[in-house]
């Protein structure tokens, strides 16, 4: 019987089983070379790792980091007070004593005011859809909370709170529509409140050199409403909506047309003009709100003033502080504002300095208990989402 003939082997075969052979032979390789070269092996040989999605833990950081700024603006606050005031260590001692209760008016004072900002944005809505008064006052704090410790907090909170309310039933595209027009009724209202400001002090008190920063603070308020209402009726859809196509292609949830949806939403909130004028009203009522909160603090600082001043001072404050709305709580352009504006009817510059701090440390007071319910929502959306719950 004839031998079977030899299999044909080809050159990649042969190469294969020369290196199978060799590595046979070759002794194991020792000592730390010799794991590193075995541990690159096996990640080749398994191939780079699966890409996978950012898990929700990926947002930590932001919540760090509004931690963290807490923290910074307390300090710094206290460390500007003690460095402007020096001089007058005494004097500065009694502010800071009197400080815990000039808080404590700053937040009574304030609690009403995230109330009746939460029930501005709640006028825009659909009655049908509308949720409790309550529930708004806590999409308000959170805005309100990143506002006040995270870089341009108030776009990053007004899209976090829209979202959150979208998941209490709210179609998205109204939850995020009239997230954008409470936004801008709250710029109007502020607008309206910057020109009684303006006016009263007009009208009440030579202002000198002193009429440009009032000015100031009227155009500052003018150009941010004007611009908001110009640009919310003349979206760049078109352009709006390639960034859009561009990004779902690493994001697949994002929908370019959804642009078209919100748009249409928000130019109907537009034509609606009784719940245009109920967002408008609470939201004025709010900023009256902090005149009395101003009118409260200087008070108790021993440098009491009118509520008509306090008006002033407060609406020329609010709409300077504009300037630094991309920074954290328009850190020390807030304080900057407060100081000029009290120095238009005489207020030391210590007293207004203090004032200023007491705002400030209610808002980091309030902001980071803030911070963290906020997370604590958004935990809560996700679960209820998993499991078909609405919050």
């Amino acid at each position: 019987m004839a031998d079977p003939a030899p299999a044909r082997c080809g050159l990649a075969e042969v190469i294969a089983a020369g290196d199978a052979a060799a590595l046979a032979l070759r002794p194991r390789a020792r000592g730390w070379r010799g794991a590193g070269r075995r541990w690159y092996a096996r990640a080749h040989d398994a191939g780079p790792p699966p890409l996978t999605p950012p898990s929700d833990s990926a947002a930590l950081p932001a919540w760090q980091k509004g931690f963290r700024n807490g923290a910074v603006f307390a300090g710094l606050a206290l460390a500007v007070v003690v460095a402007l005031n020096h001089a007058e260590l005494p004097g500065l001692g009694r502010v800071l004593v009197d400080l815990p209760l000039a808080v404590l008016i700053s937040a009574l004072v304030h609690l009403p005011q995230m109330f009746f900002t939460g029930l501005a944005w709640r006028a825009l809505l659909p009655r049908e859809l509308r949720p409790s008064p309550g529930a708004m006052m806590l999409l308000r704090w959170y805005r309100e909370s990143a506002n006040a410790l995270l870089p341009a907090g108030a776009i990053v909170g007004q899209a976090a709170a829209a979202r959150l309310l979208a998941k209490r039933g709210v179609p998205g595209d109204l939850a995020g529509a009239t997230a954008t027009l409470d936004l801008t009724l709250e710029a109007v209202s502020q607008f309206f409140f910057t020109l009684a400001g303006v006016g009263l002090l007009i009208i009440g008190i030579e202002t000198g050199g002193l009429a440009g920063f009032a000015l100031a603070g009227l155009g500052i308020a003018l150009a941010g409403a004007f611009a908001m209402v110009v640009f919310q009726r003349n979206l760049p859809l078109a352009l709006i909506e390639r960034g859009l196509e561009r990004l779902s292609r690493r994001w697949a949830w994002i929908r370019p047309d959804s642009v078209r949806d919100f748009h249409a939403a928000l130019l109907t909130l537009h034509a609606d003009w009784g719940r245009l004028a109920a967002g408008t009203l609470w939201h004025t009522a709010s900023w009256l709100l902090g005149a009395v909160e101003i009118w409260g603090v200087a008070w108790l600082l021993g440098h009491p003033i009118s509520l008509t001043d306090a008006l002033v001072i407060e609406a020329l404050a609010q709409a300077l502080r504009n300037v630094g709305f991309m920074l954290p709580g328009a850190l020390l352009v807030q304080e900057g504002a407060i100081i000029g504006a009290a120095a238009l009817f005489g207020m030391p510059p210590e007293a207004a300095l203090a004032m200023a701090l007491a705002r400030r440390a209610r808002e980091v007071c309030f902001s980071l208990p803030g911070l963290f319910a906020w997370h604590r929502a958004e935990l809560r959306a996700m679960r209820g989402a998993k499991n078909g719950i609405t919050p």
